[in-house]
């Protein structure tokens, strides 16, 4: 049985929270302090949420192979 993946999904995640903090940065017009300290705490999440999503993927490819090879056997 095949798994859908996880990645693009976490990457139309990322994608609206990077689009969010930029709508929010552009309407409530924050000091720049605060903009860069929001900045790199989202873009810390959307980093290790990729990271974490692609190594799932592979964790989860690499499962399947192993099942597919023992029914087969």
């Amino acid at each position: 049985m095949k798994r859908e993946r996880l990645t693009p999904t976490i990457v139309m995640l990322v994608l609206s929270m990077l689009v969010g903090f930029s709508l929010l940065g552009l309407v409530y017009k924050p000091s720049l302090l605060m903009v860069l300290v929001l900045g790199l705490v989202v873009l810390s999440m959307a980093v290790a949420l990729l990271v974490y999503a692609v190594k799932f993927d592979r964790q989860m490819r690499g499962r399947e192979k192993a099942h597919e090879e023992s029914t087969q056997k």
